[in-house]
C-alpha cells in the first residue's frame, strides 16, 4: 500500500508540472537590474499580455495591472519585482529584477594656494595671495560656483581660483548622474587685508619711510643697504625700503631711484627743535608767494592739524596736544617736499 500511495502522489506531481508547462511564452522585465540615480524614476515594462500583476518583494502590488510599472529611486531603490502575465488564460510569472539606486558621499571642496592668516573662518589672506578651492573627486559635471549667492560667470571647471573677498559656494554632480546637482551644504567666507607699504618721502638731504614704523630695513639693488629710520643716499641705483608696522600683511616700498650723487639742495622746511616737546618753529627761505596751506598727519595718515603760513618768517606750531611719535607736515597747495616733526614729552 505505501509503495502504491507513493507512485500514486509521483503521478498526481507529474501531471500538474506537465499543466504547469502549458504555458508557452516566459515574460521578461525590461530593462533588467537598473540601477536609478537619486533624482531619477523609470518605468518597468513586459510584453503585450492579457492581464498583468506586478509583484514587490514577493508580495503583490495594489492596483498594479497594467503592462508598465512606475518605479523610482526614494520608494523602490533596493527591491525586487516581478511580474504575472496571463494570455489566452495561462498565467506565467516573470523572473525577479533588482532595481537598485546610486549612492554619492557628499561633495567637499579642498583647500590649496596660499595659506590663511587664520585657521578658522573667515579665512583671512593678505591682498595678493590666492586662495584655490577644488572639488572633491567625482564631481566633475554642471559645476556652478557663487559669490554671495550669485553664480560666478564662466567658472564651472573643478577648481576656483579666489583673489577677491566673498562667501563662496559650489555645487555639482557627477558623470553617472549629470542630473543629480548637489551642493557642499556650506559656504566659504573669505577675506583679503590690504597690505601696508610705505613711501619713500625725500627730505632733500635724506630720504625717509612714511609712515614709519617698529624698524626699517634699506635696500639698493635689492641688496640689505641700513637699517637706519632715514639715509642719505650715497650711491645711484634703485632704493627699496621695508618697514615692520606689526601687521600681518606688508610690503615693501615702490623703488626710488637716485641717477646720480651730488650735494642734494637743502629741504624748503626747516624744523626746530628736533625732537619737539611743546612748539615746533618751521622756517623756510624767501618768501611764500602766495601764502600757502598746511596739514600735519600722524603715521597712519590721518590729519592732526591745519592752518596757512605768513608769507615771511616762521610758523610757530604748537604740539602740546599731540602724542609722542613721527608726524609730516605738508604744503597742501605746493610740491614742496614733506617735513618730519618728531614730538617727544
Amino acid at each position: 500500500m505505501t509503495y502504491r500511495y507513493a507512485t500514486f502522489s509521483l503521478a498526481l506531481l507529474a501531471l500538474a508540472e506537465i499543466g504547469h508547462a502549458q504555458c508557452t511564452f516566459t515574460p521578461t522585465i525590461q530593462p533588467p537590474a537598473p540601477i536609478l540615480c537619486p533624482d531619477e524614476s523609470i518605468n518597468l515594462a513586459t510584453e503585450p499580455y492579457d492581464a498583468y500583476q506586478w509583484y514587490k518583494d514577493g508580495s503583490p502590488i495594489p492596483g498594479a495591472t497594467a503592462q508598465t510599472l512606475p518605479v523610482s529611486y526614494m520608494l523602490d531603490a533596493g527591491s525586487t519585482f516581478t511580474v504575472g502575465a496571463t494570455l489566452s488564460g495561462c498565467t506565467e510569472m516573470s523572473a525577479s529584477t533588482l532595481v537598485d539606486g546610486w549612492m554619492f558621499l557628499p561633495p567637499y571642496v579642498m583647500h590649496g594656494g596660499d595659506e590663511p592668516l587664520n585657521p578658522e573662518p573667515p579665512l583671512q589672506f593678505c591682498q595678493g595671495d590666492t586662495l584655490l578651492l577644488t572639488l572633491s573627486p567625482g564631481w566633475t559635471h554642471n559645476i556652478i560656483w557663487t559669490n554671495n549667492g550669485a553664480p560666478i560667470a564662466n567658472e564651472s571647471s573643478p577648481t576656483l581660483v579666489i583673489t577677491t573677498p566673498g562667501s563662496y559656494t559650489v555645487s555639482a554632480a557627477t558623470e553617472t548622474c549629470p542630473n543629480y546637482v548637489l551642493g557642499i551644504g556650506v559656504s566659504v567666507d573669505v577675506n583679503f587685508i590690504p597690505p601696508m607699504q610705505p613711501a619713500i618721502v625725500d627730505l632733500g638731504t635724506e630720504i625717509c619711510p612714511y609712515p614709519m614704523g617698529n624698524s626699517t630695513q634699506w635696500y639698493l639693488n635689492g641688496q640689505p643697504y641700513s637699517t637706519e629710520d632715514c639715509i642719505t643716499p650715497s650711491a645711484p641705483g634703485p632704493y627699496t625700503v621695508f618697514v615692520d608696522y606689526g601687521q600681518p600683511c606688508q610690503v615693501t616700498s615702490e623703488p626710488w631711484l637716485a641717477t646720480g650723487i651730488t650735494d642734494r639742495e637743502q629741504q624748503q622746511f626747516i624744523a626746530a627743535p628736533v625732537p619737539a616737546d611743546r612748539m615746533v618753529s618751521i622756517t623756510w627761505p624767501g618768501v611764500l608767494q602766495p601764502q600757502g596751506t598746511w596739514r600735519l598727519t600722524d603715521m597712519s595718515g590721518r590729519t592732526v592739524k591745519s592752518g596757512a603760513f605768513p608769507a615771511r618768517g616762521s610758523l610757530a606750531l604748537d604740539v602740546q596736544s599731540l602724542l609722542p611719535g613721527t608726524y609730516m607736515l605738508r604744503c597742501t597747495d605746493r610740491s614742496w617736499r614733506p617735513l618730519r616733526i618728531v614730538v617727544a614729552h
